[in-house]
């Protein structure tokens, strides 16, 4: 077995959840282990089958739901993988699954908890890469099945993605940001930017109670290469802003401190292009940035690139802003010299005065992208 070497000095240590190493049988025996916080899931072979986009909500019960998906050579179509913890997430329960549908984020509105993401219907003449939304009555053990335009299908006119970038829930409404194909762009990643948005107490399952803002394009002029993953978030004036990845890797200035505001209208019908900000650790890869009304401060958690390091995702650090144009690097999470490992993808949580987070982990698999491991944990006093 591969000797683990991860570094993470005795001060960054101490912020992580105790260790509750989860039963992984049915892993190759030549897999390392992960020994930190716990694992939800571990793929059963690292060379085939990759386990992606993790994402996570707390029920007003206390109930922990926790979804992801698969990709790679062993895989068979897409699938969304639910899991539940009724103990703060020293365990899990994988409680259902459903077929065709990925790359998604779960949010609730009271008791009822919703999947919006990726969808393929496999329907004749309707594109094969839509936008869905599902709903879930007990919390995640069953789901509605998109049909049509009233039953979950939001976006389905052209050829769109998605990852699970957060749901905003903001002035009554719910926000999301999506990516749309554009079929003329040849290199990667090829996608304009929309925000779709509806009032909190709608169907939404109807698309026709969603408002769908216009489409900014990617400038070919622009010095980077391509945006992807935004996050809408409510500004400290009330408005509301999408913050995206920005692919910089061999562009001057970079690698991984960029990112694109865009700002959209009261309405939701406009989306404009604002400025780059040329100071963000991590903005080469999926972030997630939420508001502590505590601290009054906007937090997130990215893949950091440190001066000289050798991967694009071996650093997660936690990040915060006061007004989200200045940014700092507060404490580094999960660090580890070798670039084939990746701490990527994280969703999280405040909890008290602690930060709940899963994370997608390529620990000495395949490489750092083809994750092997669905991990939780905790920062503990993060504010500190």
């Amino acid at each position: 077995m591969t000797h683990l070497k991860l570094y993470i000095p005795f001060f960054f240590l101490t912020t992580l959840l105790s260790s509750a190493l989860v039963s992984a049988d049915s892993q190759r025996p030549d897999t390392p282990k992960w020994e930190h916080g716990t694992i939800i899931a571990a793929s059963p072979d690292w060379e085939k089958v990759f386990y992606g986009t993790p994402s996570m909500e707390i029920m007003a019960d206390g109930t922990y739901v926790f979804t992801h998906d698969w990709f790679g050579p062993a895989t068979h179509g897409e699938r969304t993988f639910v899991y539940q913890s009724h103990d703060q997430g020293k365990t899990w329960e994988k409680v259902s699954e459903f077929p065709d549908q990925k790359s998604g984020s779960i949010f609730r509105l009271g008791d009822t908890l919703y999947h919006i993401g990726f969808f393929r219907p496999g329907k004749q003449g309707m594109s094969n890469e839509c936008i869905a939304i599902r709903r879930s009555d007990d919390q995640g053990k069953t789901w509605t099945v998109p049909t049509d335009e009233k039953h979950g299908l939001l976006c389905a006119d052209d050829r769109y993605y998605s990852d699970p970038v957060p749901v905003l829930l903001h002035d009554g409404r719910v926000f999301w940001q999506v990516d749309r194909v554009d079929a003329s762009r040849k290199d990667w990643p090829p996608y304009d930017s929309l925000v779709i948005s509806a009032p909190q107490d709608c169907d939404l399952l109807d698309a026709a109670n969603w408002t769908r803002s216009t489409d900014v394009k990617w400038d070919k002029n622009w010095p980077y290469r391509g945006w992807l993953e935004g996050n809408c978030v409510a500004c400290p004036d009330g408005s509301v802003s999408v913050f995206m990845r920005v692919e910089d890797w061999g562009c001057e200035g970079g690698p991984g401190k960029h990112v694109a505001r865009l700002n959209l209208s009261q309405d939701g019908k406009t989306l404009e292009f604002a400025k780059f900000l040329n100071d963000f650790p991590g903005g080469h890869s999926k972030f997630c940035i939420r508001w502590d009304e505590v601290s009054k401060k906007y937090y997130a958690l990215t893949s950091w690139i440190q001066p000289g390091q050798k991967g694009p995702r071996n650093t997660l650090a936690l990040v915060s802003s006061p007004d989200l144009d200045n940014w700092t690097v507060n404490r580094v999470i999960y660090h580890h010299p070798d670039g084939i490992n990746g701490f990527q993808y994280v969703d999280w949580r405040i909890v008290g005065d602690d930060i709940h987070f899963v994370c997608r982990l390529g620990w000495f698999g395949k490489n750092m992208h083809d994750s092997n491991y669905m991990v939780f944990d905790v920062v503990k006093d993060f504010r500190k």
